[in-house]
Formats: structure tokens, sequence, C-alpha cells
């Protein structure tokens, strides 16, 4: 993992979850982020435990750009495994040195 577990933290982690640190747009808010976290929630119909990821969401980029909103900003949101859509063509970040160039950090 990019992020250092410990061995309780790495038996919790779903095995077919995503990296830690993975691409992927979140379908709802249609906005790109990256994985920080993942663990099952709710079952689905199939009795099947459904993957959570935790997405630490980027600012839209307007074409055209514009005075500073509240759109400029960084979300962390909880996303089911069928709302997200993974890049995996490309290599997953190192989260701990991306949320230190973010103002302010994240305490990871």
């Amino acid at each position: 993992m990019l992020i250092t577990m410990n061995k309780i933290q790495m038996e919790k982690y779903p095995k077919e979850a995503l990296k830690i640190g993975t691409f992927v747009r979140a379908n709802r808010f249609n906005r790109l982020g990256v994985i920080t976290d993942a663990f099952y929630g709710e079952k689905d119909e199939d009795d099947k435990e459904i993957v959570i990821y935790t997405v630490l969401m980027f600012p839209k980029q307007d074409p055209i750009p514009k005075q500073s909103s509240q759109s400029d900003q960084y979300y962390i949101s909880n996303e089911y495994e069928y709302e997200v859509t993974a890049f995996l063509m490309m290599k997953p970040v190192d989260v701990k040195k991306l949320t230190k160039n973010i103002n302010g950090g994240m305490p990871f």
C-alpha cells in the first residue's frame, strides 16, 4: 500500500478493493479524485458485501477562469464501488505526499 498500514488495518481492507491512491471519477459528482480508504458497507441483493471508497475529490477545472468560489474546494466523500470509475492505466499516487501539497494538509 502507498499509505503505511499496520497489520490490523490491512486485514480490514477489502481484498477486492482498488489500491489507495488510485485515480477515480466520482460519477455522481462528475469529479476526479483519489481513493484514500476502502471498507465494506451493507450487503447487496446477492448477499455480497459492497465496497465503499473514501475519495478525495479535486476542485473542478473550469475551462474559463473566473473568481474563486465554493466549487474550487477539495471534498471527501464515501462512494459505493459502482459509483466510481477507476483509471487503472495510471499509477496510484502517494496520498501522503499529495495531501501535504493541499493548503492546511489532511490528517492521514
